[in-house]
C-alpha cells in the first residue's frame, strides 16, 4: 500500500541551526548523513546546546561542505566542514581560525564549535548539570496547570543515555535518528488552532504528503509500522513530543514567533506532532520517492 511520497528531504547541518533542503540523501542507522554533525558548545561549561535554552541558535543556517552522496559524516576531522550562515549576511566556515570568536561576538555569550565526536569519548556528551522538573518545564514551554507529556514509549535504553547527556553519544540528534511530518498534520494544527504551523517550525528530516489528504494527524496511524522510501526501510517508532522551538522566530527563512503555538499544540495535539523514525536498512532517498506500507 502507498501511503504517500516523500515532498521534501530536510538535513541540519549543525544541530539547532537552520538547514538545507536536498534532492536526494544517504540514510544510514544515525540518520541522514550530514544531519546534525556539528554542536555548538558553550563555552564555559563545554556543554552541546539546545535551542530550547538557546533559541537564538534558530536564526542561524547552516550548510554542508558536502554532496547528497555523502555515506557518513565520521567523527571529528572526518566531518566535512559546514558553513554558517549569520542573521547579519555574513558567513563563516565551520573550521576557520576566527570562527568561534565570531560566533561569540555574535551570541553575545562564549561558544565553541564542534563537529561530532566519537561515542567512547561520553564527557563530550555529558550534561553540565542534571535536568530537573523545572528545568525540563522550561524546555517544554509547558503551560500552567499543564502535565508533563507522556515519554514512556522511549526505549530504556534511551532514557538511560538522556539521564547522563544532553544526545545519545555518537550522535547530536535528541533521541530519535530521523523526523517525519505529514502535510495532513501540518493544516490539521493551522487550522484547528489558527496558528502558522508551517513545516520550518518542525523541522523534519522527511516531510511526506499523503495519498489522502485531510487535516488529521495522518501520521500516527503509522506508529509501529515499517515502510520503505526509496532503498531504505523505515519503522515508525512513536509520536514526535513537542517543546518550545515551535513558537521561536526563525529569522533565516522568515518565521516569526508564535505565541499562541504551545497552547494550539496542548489543545489540538496532546503536545505531540510527527512521528520518530528508526532505521532498519539504509540506502539512497530521493524527493518524490514512494513512502509503501510493508
Amino acid at each position: 500500500m502507498i501511503l504517500g511520497k516523500l515532498l521534501e528531504i530536510w538535513r541540519y547541518p549543525v544541530k539547532s541551526m537552520g538547514g538545507e533542503s536536498l534532492n536526494s540523501a544517504v540514510v544510514n542507522s544515525s540518520g541522514l548523513a550530514g544531519d546534525r554533525c556539528w554542536a555548538v558548545l558553550n563555552g564555559e561549561t563545554r556543554e552541546i546546546c539546545l535551542a530550547k535554552r538557546w533559541p537564538d541558535l534558530l536564526n542561524y543556517r547552516a550548510e554542508l561542505l558536502a554532496g547528497e552522496d555523502l555515506q557518513s559524516s565520521g567523527f571529528s576531522d572526518e566531518v566535512p566542514d559546514v558553513h554558517i550562515h549569520c542573521p547579519g549576511g555574513k558567513v563563516i566556515a565551520g573550521r576557520e581560525s576566527n570562527a568561534e570568536a565570531f560566533l561569540s561576538s555574535e551570541m553575545g555569550k562564549q561558544v565553541c564549535l564542534s563537529p561530532l565526536v566519537h561515542p567512547s569519548d561520553k564527557d563530550h556528551y555529558r550534561l553540565a548539570k542534571a535536568r530537573t522538573d523545572e528545568s525540563m518545564a522550561m524546555e517544554m514551554q509547558l503551560l500552567e496547570g499543564e502535565a508533563f507529556p507522556d515519554i514512556s514509549s522511549t526505549p530504556d535504553e534511551l532514557m538511560n543515555a538522556l539521564a547522563e547527556c544532553v544526545t545519545p553519544p555518537g550522535t547530536y540528534v535528541d533521541a530519535y535518528p530521523l523526523h517525519m511530518v505529514t502535510t495532513n498534520s501540518l493544516q490539521y494544527l493551522s487550522e484547528l488552532g489558527k496558528v502558522d504551523a508551517v513545516k520550518g517550525r518542525f523541522r523534519p528530516n522527511l516531510l511526506i504528503e499523503p495519498s489522502k489528504k485531510f487535516a488529521e494527524l495522518t501520521e500516527n496511524s503509522w506508529l509501529d509500522c515499517r515502510v520503505q522510501v526509496g532503498e531504505a526501510v523505515l519503522r515508525i517508532h512513536s509520536r514526535t513530543v513537542r517543546c518550545s522551538m515551535p513558537s521561536r522566530e526563525q529569522q533565516w527563512c522568515g518565521i516569526k514567533a508564535e505565541a499562541k503555538m504551545a497552547r494550539a499544540m496542548v489543545d489540538h495535539c496532546d503536545r505531540h506532532l510527527g512521528v520518530n523514525v528508526m532505521v532498519e536498512k539504509g540506502g539512497v532517498i530521493s524527493a518524490g520517492d514512494e513512502l509503501a506500507l510493508l
